[in-house]
């Protein structure tokens, strides 16, 4: 009586579940689907990361229009002055001034102005003036001859790092929004064969019972059908929820969407991916040229190069510094220049030293730096290689699979293996035909990374249309 009450309980249980999934399967049936190439151009649109990247380029941008506008573009001023007020009253004349100045980049300081001086004479009612006059004047330090320039150049690099970054931000969420999209299609795969194990499950009980009822088996028979039935339930449920968060976090996080949605399994042109995967491995002279490009390889140059001319200034800080002004306006014509150097500086020689050893630093960094992304180049052709020779031997792994499921078949039926044993089978089978699944993706995943890596345009609508 007691085992009847619980079976009857069971069978509650499981109507529950089933309509709580006839009632899911409805609502999945009315969800938009989203393909994988749809994902990502959100995902693209929608990232903070490519969004702050792209403003910080416009920002860079906007800097270096700013110096060479400084630099090159006249600066125009009008000042005007009032009568003076004197021990006698207010003086007769107003005097007036029109500027114009430019600051050269080039030198280490140069200035070109000009001025107009006009006024007027209350008394006399004329214009006194005009009075104009023209300045150069060049400051040259030989031990910095391009310091004028660095701002500029200084600038242009803070651009070309900002596209760089740029680059890494969308190559890197079209990675991850790839890869992510992959395991969210293996949860649903997963559910998918979790509803079907359930429903082998409830066809074996469904036996067990009529089995049971003709005396064929007995109650410990039945016991195990349900039990089992309730594991694939439970399992069912566990599945559900799973890809339920996976998909929620998904759009939230990687989409950035509230909206509700069904991922839908892409085909690739698996022989086309394979070769192209299969000559990029092969191509050589590729990873020389990305080491060289590196954003961090490019950073530590730069370091060098830094280090390098602060050891030139150090060298040559004892060379003398020039100056050279000149002049015209109405009343003629002067020019004049300057010389001055110091003739003692204590600690001369230990900024030299100093100099020298930030060389040696900066050096030691780039060879750091290189030797790095190196190391990561190859890691990601290793990858590579190895996902093109997982997909070449699935067919041979499945194969296998197919020849040890005849067997242990064969076995079940002449009951040499227990059914624990056979389950155990399937579930070996299905998890690796829920893994395969994933092997094509998985190559798509490692050539992209790949040519991330060697600084190629990833491509990657190529193989998702």
């Amino acid at each position: 009586m007691l085992m009847l009450k619980g079976f009857v309980k069971f069978l509650g249980i499981a109507a529950v579940l089933g309509a709580a999934g006839v009632a899911a399967a409805q609502a999945v049936a009315d969800v938009p689907e989203l393909s994988l190439d749809e994902a990502i151009v959100l995902a693209l649109e929608r990232h903070a990361d490519v969004r702050r990247a792209e403003l910080e380029l416009w920002i860079a941008q906007l800097e270096l229009e700013a110096a060479w506008a400084r630099s090159t573009v006249p600066s125009i001023g009008l000042q005007v002055n009032p009568p003076d007020l004197t021990a006698g009253g207010f003086a007769e004349s107003i005097e007036g001034t029109l500027g114009v100045g430019v600051s050269l980049p080039w030198g280490t300081q140069a200035s070109l102005s000009a001025d107009l001086r006009l006024g007027w004479n209350r008394t006399t009612g004329e214009w006194d003036g005009p009075a104009w006059g023209i300045a150069y004047s060049q400051r040259l330090d030989l031990a910095q001859l391009d310091a004028g320039s660095r701002e500029i150049a200084a600038r242009e690099e803070t651009m070309i790092d900002a596209e760089a970054a740029i680059r890494r931000a969308r190559n890197s969420i079209v990675l991850e929004t790839i890869e992510a999209y992959r395991d969210l299609l293996s949860a649903k795969a997963q559910l998918a064969q979790a509803g079907e194990n359930l429903r082998q499950a409830e066809a074996d009980l469904a036996q067990a019972e009529a089995q049971t009822e003709a005396g064929i088996k007995g109650e410990a028979f039945l016991l195990e059908a349900q039990l089992a039935v309730l594991d694939a339930q439970i399992a069912s449920a566990q599945a559900e929820t799973a890809y339920a968060t996976d998909k929620e976090v998904f759009g939230r996080v990687t989409l950035g969407i509230g909206e509700a949605f069904e991922p839908v399994v892409f085909e690739l042109r698996l022989d086309e991916l394979s070769a192209a995967a299969s000559a990029l491995v092969a191509e050589e002279g590729l990873a020389a040229t990305a080491i060289l490009n590196a954003a961090e390889v490019q950073v530590a140059q730069r370091r060098v190069e830094d280090a390098e001319e602060t050891l030139r200034a150090a060298r040559a800080d004892a060379l003398p510094e020039l100056s050279i002004e000149a002049d015209i306006d109405e009343a003629g014509w002067k020019v004049g220049w300057g010389i001055s150097f110091d003739l003692f500086d204590p600690d001369r020689f230990l900024g030299i030293d100093i100099a020298a050893a930030n060389v040696d630093l900066a050096e030691a960094q780039l060879e750091a730096a290189q030797e790095q992304v190196r190391n990561s180049l190859l890691n990601q052709q290793t990858a590579l290689r190895k996902a093109l020779e997982d997909l070449e031997r699935l067919p041979l792994e499945e194969e296998k699979w197919l020849l040890e499921e005849q067997i242990a078949r064969a076995k079940r039926e002449a009951g040499t293996i227990s059914e624990r044993d056979w389950e155990e089978f399937l579930e070996g089978k299905q998890a690796f035909d829920l893994a395969k699944e994933g092997r094509a993706t998985s190559l798509l995943l490692a050539f992209l990374a790949y040519r991330d890596g060697l600084k190629l345009e990833l491509e990657w609508e190529e193989w998702l249309r």
